[in-house]
């Protein structure tokens, strides 16, 4: 699953955004300066992200009340959606939810949206997730019309449940489930020319709970936004970086890992087990240094290694620890969730050589036909994208650069 576009509502570095469209490899923010595209990325990131909303709260700075109006209004946290992501379904994806219901051959785009008071919506584009009443009310009251006198008891449940429904209103939740009920307990009362009718009821009633099944699917599956900063990555915090959550590496590592435990799926030991996995899968490079995560308490920390000596990712060139970190977070990623993370990486304040900066853009273009990457660059890694780009044919372009340049403030 990967992000095809998104929108970020109501921060007040990006009023009014457009939807932006992501590549499926590797994007590049074109913003009028860093804290803006931070803002972009951080509300973001809050439609799955690696923290714990019950520790951090990332709306915390956004303002209470509207603005533009002609009369302020105070915004309700559980009414006023802070981020907008639609995602495109795997082909693999795709046959699970046609397990559940055929109407999913109809799209392959899913919405996610993340409100203020953190919790989280779901929708499939051009798919109602619910039957409106007025869709099988004609059909309901003409098999009512032509039921057995002797089921009596049954259609007078039926008929008072129908009474209280009005065509606008959606079948879902305990009106679904009453539905249900009393339309199955028609079958035996109606002619077999009737039970193909009575079948198209039960299957219009059936469609909130199909939907509720393959909201869990694709809940299961959305990729988690992992944010690399500087700072992780050995260089000294800068002032304006957000330290709301905890910016190093070993905070993703114990997250990931504390993920699994959570779900149930083997708990601790099943937990190391997996980390020698990724440890034992972990890509090389050609040369004596490879790829490790620790495993000692009290935190798990990522390293490099060579046979008798620790060498920490963050003494290694910056290149090198920028590939270290993402394959090392994305093989445990994968190892424990069985998918693909979604980075998310600023490297705006690292100060890269010319020779740096193209080997870099060199790795990321490697790692994009892998994975989905966002990144915050300097100008001169801006001024490379831009450059391949005007060298690139239109529709075959490597890299998607995202401009927020115009939005005004």
């Amino acid at each position: 699953m990967y992000l095809v576009t998104f929108r970020i509502v109501g921060h007040p570095a990006i009023p009014n955004p457009p939807w932006l469209k992501a590549g499926k490899g590797l994007n590049v923010i074109k913003a009028a300066g860093v804290e803006q595209a931070r803002s972009l990325l951080r509300m973001l990131q809050t439609v799955n992200p690696p923290y714990d909303f019950e520790k951090t709260d990332p709306f915390r700075d956004l303002p209470p009340f509207t603005t533009g109006a002609p009369h302020r209004r105070k915004i309700l946290p559980s009414k006023k959606t802070a981020a907008i992501a639609i995602f495109a379904a795997s082909s693999q994806l795709i046959k699970e939810l046609v397990a559940i219901d055929p109407v999913f051959f109809e799209t392959d785009r899913i919405e996610f949206g993340r409100r203020r008071d953190q919790s989280r919506w779901i929708n499939f584009v051009e798919l109602s997730n619910s039957t409106r009443w007025s869709e099988i009310e004609s059909t309901v009251r003409s098999l009512l019309s032509r039921i057995d006198p002797n089921a009596e008891s049954v259609v007078e449940l039926l008929q008072n449940t129908i009474a209280n429904l009005f065509s606008t209103d959606r079948i879902k939740g305990k009106t679904a489930v009453d539905l249900r009920e009393q339309l199955r307990a028609l079958r035996p009362f109606l002619s077999e020319n009737d039970q193909a009718q009575l079948e198209q009821c039960l299957y219009a009633v059936d469609r909130d709970e199909h939907f509720r099944q393959a909201k869990e699917v694709f809940d299961v599956a959305l990729p988690l936004f992992l944010f690399v900063t500087p700072s992780m990555l050995g260089y000294p915090p800068q002032e304006t970086e957000d330290f709301s959550v905890e910016e190093t590496s070993a905070a993703l590592v114990e997250f990931l890992i504390n993920r699994q435990k959570d779900g149930g799926q083997g708990g601790t030991a099943s937990s190391k087990q997996g980390l020698h996995a990724v440890n034992r899968d972990l890509p090389t490079d050609k040369s004596e240094l490879n790829r490790h995560i620790g495993e000692e308490q009290p935190s798990h920390i990522l390293e490099g290694s060579l046979p008798h000596l620790a060498v920490p990712v963050a003494e290694t060139p910056p290149v090198r620890r920028i590939g270290t970190l993402l394959s090392s977070l994305a093989s445990l990623h994968k190892k424990l969730h069985g998918y693909e993370p979604i980075f998310l990486i600023d490297i705006s304040g690292m100060e890269l050589e010319s020779v740096e900066q193209a080997d870099l853009l060199r790795l990321l273009l490697h790692y994009s036909s892998r994975w989905q990457l966002f990144v915050i660059p300097d100008n001169p890694f801006l001024a490379l994208c831009e450059g391949i780009l005007s060298d690139e044919e239109e529709g075959h372009q490597p890299v998607t650069v995202i401009d927020l340049s115009g939005v005004v403030v």
